[in-house]
């Protein structure tokens, strides 16, 4: 409906889990280096956690997609109390069985097929969504089943993945067996208020549109409504794009949002936050926030004009436009024209690494970090091109209090010039403090069950390659 009003290739906002949309937040990095770590560790069993609608799924789809050449990968997603025996679903997933078979027969069949991936030196993979579902006598049918794995390697490995009750269900006393083969657990946390943000224009990016189509208020207020829940966040954006789309609205404000939420509120179901300030945001609409995410190109225009002047910016006019803004602490408005110019291929690390200087001086340090290391992702610069962004990156790490990671960035700024600023001094700090023990972790977090957690797979989310 909507979609060639705003020039988008697709719907930025579906509900369908779809691993090209997903959006790296710092919590999603975790989760999925957690996740391959136990894969290449040959962890048993692996846990993941988290409310409906975080972005469980797509995740899972994202390992699939990554790691299912390699290994043999069943996906059990319908699973319940209500049925006696877990082996007949795992023998579907892995298009071993379509019949009901006796369960001598099913275990046979599964031990043979464990085997003969073991000579293909290919590990199976279980995964069982929504395993909060399972109850206690179907987990311990996993664990009888994990049992098949000899002392010498690992043929089966099982990832669970499910609400919060999982976890509780994993802390009874009578799952002592079961939670002592987890390697690995992870709960997924929403969105912050800055990710949320982030997220809406990936997703439109991601689409092929304008990034900043929803203004920073509007982020704002989807956070509020949605407490930074992807599903949730998904239906209201769609809601208010279409509401745009109704007004011909050549961006998405708060009050659009508002208006939208307010509607979809109507019926109850949809459990959004923050209801009572819709009524007041849907018809008093703040006349700058519109004229702010319209930047007028020179002379005076009106809206409209002012967005079609926006879409015939080129990434090199907003680029010097969002310099302008930031120069003049206009910092947010700075942001939204520097993701237009990071839609030029061209301007993608120097466009990125602004975003992250505007952050940084609006105290927002997750966020600078975030898109420090976006503009990173740039396969076409050269490292020498690279050496301000991770210098800025190690100097927002440190700060944070991440001196590991911040450690091997300013060691990567010294590979490629042991002269540059003041690195040289960082890296011999920052090393004197891990070894007096200041940060005796050693890289290696506990985590809930009390094994321990690697680092995550910092290089492989610095360089993983522009979407």
């Amino acid at each position: 409906m909507y979609e060639s009003f705003y020039q988008l290739k697709a719907k930025p906002f579906a509900l369908l889990p779809d691993s090209s949309f997903l959006y790296a937040s710092s919590e999603h990095q975790a989760a999925y280096s957690l996740l391959e770590y136990g894969i290449v560790s040959q962890a048993p069993f692996m846990v993941l956690t988290g409310n409906p609608g975080v972005g469980k799924t797509s995740l899972l789809q994202k390992l699939i997609a990554e790691h299912g050449t390699k290994h043999k990968i069943g996906l059990v997603t319908n699973a319940g109390y209500d049925i006696d025996h877990l082996l007949p679903w795992i023998l579907l997933s892995l298009g071993l069985s379509t019949k009901r078979l006796d369960p001598i027969e099913a275990y046979h069949l599964f031990s043979q097929f464990l085997a003969q991936q073991a000579k293909s030196l290919r590990r199976v993979i279980l995964i069982i969504d929504e395993a909060q579902n399972l109850g206690a006598e179907l987990l311990e049918e996993l664990r009888l089943l994990s049992n098949m794995n000899d002392g010498t390697s690992l043929k089966l490995q099982v990832i669970l993945s499910g609400q919060p009750d999982l976890y509780s269900l994993l802390q009874r006393t009578d799952m002592t067996q079961f939670a002592q083969r987890i390697v690995v657990d992870y709960h997924l946390k929403p969105l912050t208020e800055v990710d949320t943000g982030h997220y809406i224009r990936h997703r439109i990016r991601v689409a092929g549109g304008y990034a900043a189509l929803f203004t920073s208020q509007a982020c704002a207020l989807v956070h509020r409504l949605t407490q930074g829940n992807p599903r949730l966040i998904n239906q209201v954006a769609d809601r208010a794009l279409t509401y745009g789309y109704a007004e011909q609205a050549k961006v998405i404000t708060s009050q659009l949002v508002a208006q939208a939420a307010l509607d979809r509120t109507k019926g109850g179901i949809l459990p959004l936050a923050a209801k009572d300030e819709l009524v007041a945001l849907a018809t008093a609409e703040d006349p700058a926030e519109r004229q702010a995410a319209l930047p007028s190109l020179g002379g005076e225009s009106g809206a409209d004009e002012s967005s079609a002047a926006r879409h015939q910016t080129s990434p090199e006019e907003a680029y010097a436009q969002g310099l302008v803004l930031k120069d003049q602490g206009r910092l947010k408005e700075a942001v939204d024209l520097f993701h237009l110019a990071a839609e030029g291929e061209s301007m993608w690390l120097k466009a990125n690494t602004q975003i992250g200087l505007c952050y940084r001086r609006m105290r927002e340090h997750q966020a600078a970090i975030q898109a420090f290391r976006t503009a990173l992702a740039d396969r076409s610069a050269s490292p020498q091109d690279m050496l301000d962004v991770l210098y800025f990156l190690g100097q927002s790490l440190e700060f944070t209090g991440q001196t590991h990671e911040a450690l091997e960035v300013y060691e990567r700024v010294s590979q490629v010039n042991p002269e540059f600023r003041n690195v040289a001094d960082r890296v011999k700090v920052l090393r004197l403090n891990v070894e007096q023990g200041n940060h005796s972790r050693e890289g290696a977090l506990p985590n809930r069950t009390g094994f321990k957690r690697p680092r995550r797979s910092f290089w492989k989310f610095l360089f993983g390659g522009k979407k």
